[in-house]
């Protein structure tokens, strides 16, 4: 089976849309999102209702993944931080969104998938991570910002948005990082992949205004 691997979306809930209904093969392909789906952009509610409703439509062919805006928002959750989360809750209910539900879906989000060819995460695994648990440590595999370790398979990553808003190849560890900045207008880039880690299309849908 294929992988149609999308990289942060950042509550830009139209210009999400418009890349899966163009080009996602729910058949045939894997949806799999690196993380970061909420903050920055304007429709994070939004985005979370879209991708619910597609992820219970579609079981098991819908994968998002922990970003380090999702697992901010789980510790506000937990220290109870509520200048944040009043206004988060607050149009969760304007949308008719269950808080319970929701926050039940976030935390089950894994950190990353991987076969035997190519692993996705939100921030790749750094040359100083041996796979640490901590979600919360600078290098982990949803905060790194550093050079990745080469683990024999293609990465996929997110989290840090690449030059000139286009999607890059790092040689050296065999990966991609793919966030374009989409909520600041770069648009939202994502890979079609075989189950066999070869790349078949890039993919880059504009931002929509209405995002912005």
């Amino acid at each position: 089976m294929n992988l149609l691997v999308i990289a942060d979306v950042h509550g830009c809930f139209f210009t999400l849309k418009k890349l899966i209904k163009t080009y996602w093969d729910e058949e045939n392909t894997l949806l799999i999102l690196v993380g970061d789906i909420i903050n920055k952009g304007l429709h994070s509610v939004k985005t979370i209702r879209y991708l619910r409703k597609l992820d219970k439509k579609f079981p098991n062919k819908v994968i998002v993944l922990r970003g380090n805006h999702e697992q901010m928002f789980l510790n506000l959750i937990e220290k109870k931080e509520t200048s944040y989360l009043t206004k988060f809750k607050r149009e969760m209910k304007l949308s008719r969104l269950s808080i319970r539900k929701s926050l039940n879906w976030i935390s089950s989000f894994p950190s990353s998938w991987e076969n035997n060819y190519v692993l996705i995460s939100h921030a790749g695994i750094a040359k100083s991570n041996k796979r640490k648990i901590d979600l919360n440590a600078k290098d982990s595999i949803i905060n790194n910002r550093s050079e990745l370790k080469n683990i024999g398979k293609l990465q996929i990553f997110g989290h840090v948005i690449q030059d000139y808003n286009q999607p890059r190849f790092f040689p050296e560890s065999n990966s991609w990082g793919i966030d374009t900045g989409c909520w600041l207008g770069g648009g939202l880039t994502a890979m079609l992949i075989g189950s066999n880690g070869n790349i078949i299309e890039i993919i880059r849908q504009p931002t929509f205004q209405s995002d912005l």
